[in-house]
């Protein structure tokens, strides 16, 4: 275009002047701008906000196959213990939801002082893996973790059953094996496949409205006085009777030919077929111990000091726990000569015929330690502690572990590694609910205040 054509179209503008701007358009143009600012920069935060939950609720929630089993060990493989086991948490996920595989450890954990806050945990053998047992919810025994730590059997504390619960730690399932006989039945052992629980089941109807009633596991209270030692098979479901009254303990051998039974102040070895084969003369007043007792070369025997106590014809057999170098043993070739002592409160299982895995608190902390005991007086080691921070009743307590069951069987040659990250698995069914609903009320949120923006926009360009 030429400088004419340029003039031209210059002569051809009207000339009449621009119509003026409407009244405070030019102050109104800089507060619009920060609030349109403002108002982006709010959706696109309630966005990510919205968008991470999301994602987050998407991770939470199992996925998969409930059924798929878990990576199996390597043949061979130690079971592993963590030098620190880790504190209470509500988020931990269930057994169902996701298996754990084996386990080393099955515990209660929690305190009551105000609030009960309590969980029934598992912890893998194989790594820092914890779980919720969603099968027996804030229950405390009766449970038995298997030697190779595969299942775990339940039954009730306080009222009869006609069947025993049988936890696959490797698919979550539940399965219920029926008694012959119902009746208050309390777990005592199973044999290092498994498949053949000792338990003792005692009818409840001759149970007198006394003290034992008040006390929380008064089945396996008054079974100790009164029960009949049976033998299951959890596979077949066979019983086999022993005609052994009362029985308090049990032990299977390591290759699962026979037990030794506590009776009464009596020590018996009773075979698969239920009958007696001999009396193990054990010191006077010591019995065998509540749990593993049988040691894995099969030569030894840990034996507790037992005591026989009762309220009126309720007589019941207690063994001396709590007590520093209550746990002795002794050789099933010369059983009347006590062998060795191990310093330690709670008995839990044999790592070797010279250790003992025990249990014993620090009374000045509040904590929990797991320790190898030599049997030869030597100081124990420390293998791992319980976490001790305040996490129980909302941070007003300590939180402590109780009535622990080990897997015997991954006990010989258990080794010790560094405490990693624990995995929790999905958090429970209530959590996940929560989360998604705080989900969708942001996300009603964010839909709110784009309309209201909408709204407002569409308000300014009609003034």
């Amino acid at each position: 275009m030429n400088d004419q054509q340029i003039a031209a179209l210059l002569a051809a503008a009207p000339k009449e002047p621009e119509p003026p701007l409407p009244p405070g358009l030019i102050e109104g143009l800089v507060p619009a701008a920060r609030r349109d600012v403002r108002r982006r920069r709010a959706t696109a935060a309630l966005c990510a906000v919205v968008a991470l939950l999301l994602g987050t609720g998407a991770l939470l929630i199992p996925g998969g196959d409930r059924d798929a089993a878990p990576a199996r060990p390597s043949p061979g493989k130690a079971a592993g213990l963590p030098d620190r086991i880790a504190g209470y948490s509500p988020l931990t996920g269930s057994v169902s939801a996701a298996p754990p595989g084996r386990a080393l450890l099955l515990y209660g954990y929690g305190n009551s002082e105000m609030l009960r806050t309590y969980q029934t945990l598992v912890l893998g053998a194989d790594a820092d893996v914890y779980r919720q047992l969603d099968a027996v919810p804030e229950r405390t025994k009766p449970w038995l973790l298997s030697p190779d730590g595969r299942t775990i059997v339940l039954s009730e504390p306080d009222r009869e059953v006609a069947e025993v619960r049988v936890v696959d730690l490797e698919t979550g399932q539940v399965r219920q094996v029926p008694v012959p006989r119902p009746g208050g039945v309390v777990p005592l052992a199973l044999s290092p496949d498994g498949n053949i629980l000792a338990y003792s089941v005692v009818d409840l109807a001759s149970v007198a409205e006394e003290a034992a009633r008040d006390a929380g596991n008064y089945v396996e209270w008054y079974a100790t006085g009164h029960g009949e030692l049976m033998l299951l098979n959890l596979r077949t479901g066979q019983a086999t009777g022993t005609g052994l009254v009362p029985v308090s303990a049990a032990a299977f051998a390591p290759d699962g030919q026979r037990l030794v039974v506590q009776s009464e102040l009596r020590t018996w070895l009773i075979g698969l077929d239920g009958q007696r084969q001999r009396e193990v003369m054990v010191p006077q007043g010591y019995g065998i111990t509540v749990h593993n007792a049988w040691s894995p070369s099969g030569l030894l025997l840990a034996v507790v000091p037992w005591r026989s106590e009762g309220v009126g014809s309720h007589r019941v057999y207690l063994f001396d726990s709590g007590t520093p170098g209550a746990v002795r043993t002794v050789s099933l070739a010369e059983p009347s000569a006590l062998r060795g002592t191990a310093d330690t409160e709670t008995f839990l299982g044999w790592l070797s015929d010279t250790e003992v895995l025990g249990h014993a608190w620090d009374y000045g902390s509040d904590t929990g330690a797991l320790s190898a005991v030599p049997l030869d007086g030597s100081p124990a080691r420390v293998l791992s502690t319980f976490d001790d921070s305040h996490r129980c009743e909302l941070g007003m307590q300590r939180c402590v572990p109780y009535e622990i069951s080990v897997a015997a069987g991954l006990l010989p040659g258990l080794g010790t590694r560094t405490a990693e990250s624990a995995d929790r698995g999905p958090w429970p069914v209530g959590f996940q609910v929560a989360a998604l609903a705080t989900v969708a009320v942001l996300a009603a949120v964010v839909w709110l205040v784009r309309r209201r923006v909408r709204r407002r926009r569409a308000g300014d360009a009609t003034s």
